[in-house]
């Protein structure tokens, strides 16, 4: 990696880190706020003001428009949930990690 290439990537990293979050018609995305660094950090990584990343950053509940802020094992793999979702799929996800540890016993693992 150049040094290019990781003074970008810790630019996208900060900007991810500080940009405002938000939801329009349904689609989440990153913004500015109006905030003179943000603005010309987004204009470094020719990004729009908004900024819609890949709809796979959100919450992974079926339907939920919402950012996903905490992320748990589950029987598809890893995924984030939305603070609404999330205590649903972790105690999912306990029951499941709990069944496979039954499974494991009963085989002698």
């Amino acid at each position: 990696m150049t040094e290019s290439e990781k003074l970008r990537d810790a630019l996208e990293n900060m900007v991810w880190q500080f940009a405002y979050r938000g939801v329009i018609n349904e689609h989440r995305n990153l913004s500015t706020g109006g905030l003179s660094a943000l603005e010309e950090a987004f204009g470094v990584l020719d990004w729009a003001d908004p900024h819609y990343p890949p709809e796979t950053i959100g919450c992974a509940a079926e339907g939920c428009d919402n950012w996903g802020s905490a992320g748990t094992p589950t029987v598809d793999g890893y995924r984030h949930f939305c603070s609404d979702h999330s205590k649903e799929w972790r105690e999912a996800s306990d029951a499941y990690r709990a069944d496979r540890a039954a499974a494991d016993h009963e085989q002698g693992g």
